[in-house]
């Protein structure tokens, strides 16, 4: 049977390889890739033989090219297989120990990688009374030596004369999201990769985050005690033999010519923008000026790098969602989930500061400290959607301040010194802080969420949940009609073809400002800013800025990018000019004056409260300078000076909490207030 399966492989290398083997030759390659259709269509024998004996198989197969095929030549090319049929690929859950040496295909998401190792596949060792070689296969993670002479028969000392050593690289796969069900959670397998697959061309598939398919050897290796003993219990791990990168960044989708042109002919459509905004999702009735700051998200800015390299603009747009329960925040976030090519979704609740950015974890096979990505590196140049943002921890929020600005993280843990690249839009939701929006409140106030965090966001909306006759019979029709046909309400443009023309406009389109647009923003920008100035001491309200400003030119370059337009014109800064104005006039609107005051969203104080609590200030310090050195202010004094100013003691209260977190004044004791 061996002989007759060593004639069909010398076949197939003699009548289908001397292609790839020239190829090899003059490209300085070190692999040939046998798609598994090519080998199953020569012989049906030869493939079953490459699944159930790959190792085997794989190995006559390289004897042949190497020997046989060009006599002479030392060569050592690799023989790698991709693409296998159905009953090959499987979960990593379903991986069993029947499966132990068979060659399988799985796919999932690179969670770790490791330094990539010189690891000695065989060791020359020499022994100390005769001199013979004995050359021995290292298959496992201790060093493996010959128990006895095989050419005097004594048993002894043998000493290392040679190292075979191959490049190796460990990673660690992990199921990807849309391969579980239910609450089931990842498994993960180690994967081998040698030779040919950790060479630099490779890194970009090698990064953790990627989403990659592998076709390996399912082999096993031992579990040792801590003292060193020999486990009976064995792990499982496969022996790369090819992998291959599944489109995940933008960059990495492939659009054809014929492609290309049905997205230019949508590009110019009048109403493209229309179409896009109701292909996202369908289902959800309403909520345009959120959808169609959800497309310009996908779309994108232009990132602005300095020559120098010291100076980054981002282009990555932030989207936070807060709203009553049941205004379809989560199911919005999840359609955008799944029409991304990169994109994670993650709750808020589950999520910890090192889920989401990164953390030191200990390697099993080299006991050296590594670095695990969280959500936000492995979606670099991606989409992270966050629900549920108000029911994470304080401490852990804080992590994600220097990705959403810097679109970095930094960690130095464990002797390891890093920054990961995490240029990733975020798309977040959150709930008001009772449950539900008070009409009675300011809505700024009810977002519990620091200041700090919010600022970072480039727009902001609110969903408020009201009875409106009209309104909520459209909304109700939209319900039942899911449904009664889920797919009745369908997008106006397929996903598909939407991922396709997302990707051509990121790849190809970095549109500039036209002065027409540039004028505009700036004309919007000053006059805002000087429709609220005041002459004397008192804080002015800042409704506008820089961050605001450069989240227009944002919004502004990816409305141009829809068009596939190189320059962004007057209708784009217009457009983001009203988006602009929609977030402002919900959130950043002092209650008091009526006025837009953005140090509402960015310290959480209107500038009117400011006023206020300057004037307190100065009341207290009044009263003090009347009384002996040292001595605590009545609160009730501080009310009657107030009033006679036209403050009421709501006022005054808001205006001490304010002037004691800033650490001007304290309490000695219930009721007396005194300068610090």
């Amino acid at each position: 049977m061996k002989n007759e399966l060593d004639g069909i492989i010398s076949n197939f290398v003699n009548k289908r390889l001397s292609e790839n083997i020239k190829e090899v030759l003059t490209t300085n390659k070190n692999a040939i890739v046998l798609d598994f259709d090519e080998i199953d269509q020569f012989s049906p024998e030869l493939g079953d033989s490459v699944l159930k004996q790959p190792e085997e198989t794989l190995d006559t197969i390289k004897y042949f090219v190497n020997e046989t095929s060009i006599p002479h030549k030392a060569l050592d090319i690799e023989i790698r297989v991709k693409n296998l049929p159905k009953n090959a690929q499987m979960l990593v859950r379903e991986i069993r120990s029947k499966h132990i040496g068979l060659l399988v295909q799985v796919q999932g998401l690179i969670k770790t990688a490791a330094s990539v190792r010189p690891v000695a596949s065989a060791i020359d060792f020499e022994c100390q009374s005769c001199g013979h070689i004995t050359k021995v296969e290292q298959k496992d993670m201790t060093q493996k030596a010959p128990s006895i002479c095989t050419n005097c028969g004594k048993k002894g000392r043998f000493k290392s004369v040679k190292k075979y050593l191959v490049d190796t690289q460990r990673i660690t796969l992990e199921e990807a999201p849309e391969d579980l069900e239910g609450g089931e959670q990842p498994e993960h397998i180690n994967i081998i990769l040698k030779k040919d697959l950790v060479d630099p061309k490779f890194e970009r598939n090698i990064i953790p985050g990627n989403k990659v398919i592998v076709s390996g050897i399912i082999n096993e290796s031992a579990i040792y005690y801590p003292s060193g003993k020999r486990s009976n219990t064995s792990d499982t791990f496969i022996s790369a033999s090819f992998v291959e990168a599944v489109e995940q960044g933008y960059e990495d989708v492939l659009v054809t010519k014929e492609e290309e042109m049905a997205i230019r002919e949508l590009a110019n459509d009048k109403m493209i923008y229309n179409k896009l905004k109701n292909s996202i999702a369908p289902n959800i009735y309403g909520h345009d000026n959120i959808k169609e700051a959800i497309v310009l998200q996908l779309f994108g800015g232009v990132r602005k790098i300095a020559a120098s390299g010291n100076s980054v603009i981002r282009g990555d747009m932030h989207i936070l969602l807060v709203g009553d329960p049941g205004t379809s925040k989560s199911s919005m976030l999840k359609y955008i989930a799944g029409i991304a090519p990169k994109a994670r979704y993650v709750v808020g609740m589950g999520s910890s500061a090192a889920g989401l950015t990164a953390t030191i974890v200990k390697d099993d096979a080299t006991r050296s400290y590594i670095l695990e990505a969280g959500a936000l590196p492995l979606t670099n140049k991606g989409l992270l959607m966050i629900d549920e943002l108000d029911k994470m921890n304080k401490d852990d929020r804080v992590a994600m301040h220097e990705a959403l600005e810097q679109q970095t993280i930094s960690i130095s843990k464990a002797n390891i010194h890093a920054t990961l690249s995490a240029q990733t839009s975020v798309l977040a939701a959150a709930n008001p802080k009772m449950g539900r929006f008070n009409p009675f409140d300011v809505i700024s106030a009810q977002i519990e969420l620091p200041p700090t965090l919010i600022n970072r966001f480039d727009l902001i909306f609110i969903l408020k949940d009201r009875p409106d006759k009209e309104t909520d019979m459209l909304i109700a029709q939209r319900i039942l009609e899911a449904n009664k046909d889920i797919n009745k309400n369908k997008p106006e443009i397929p996903p598909n073809i939407m991922k396709k023309y997302i990707a051509f406009a990121k790849q190809n389109i970095k549109p500039k400002l036209s002065m027409e647009a540039m004028k505009a923003i700036e004309e919007f920008y000053l006059k805002l800013r000087a429709q609220y100035s005041t002459e004397g001491d008192e804080v002015k309200p800042i409704p506008i800025s820089a961050r605001q400003l450069e989240a227009i030119v944002r919004l502004t370059e990816a409305s141009a990018k829809v068009k596939l337009s190189d320059y962004a014109t007057l209708e784009d800064a217009k457009r983001a000019i009203d988006l602009m104005m929609s977030y402002l006039g919900d959130v950043g609107v002092d209650s008091s004056t009526g006025q837009l005051d953005i140090d509402r969203i960015i310290t959480g104080i209107p500038s009117s409260q400011r006023n206020t609590a300057l004037t307190i200030k100065s009341i207290i310090k009044s009263e003090v300078d009347n009384m002996p050195m040292g001595s605590a202010v009545a609160l009730s004094k501080i009310y009657d000076a107030a009033e006679k100013v036209g403050i009421d003691n709501e006022k005054v209260d808001a205006a001490i909490t304010v002037l004691k977190k800033e650490g001007e004044i304290f309490e000695p004791k219930p009721s007396f207030i005194k300068l610090l």
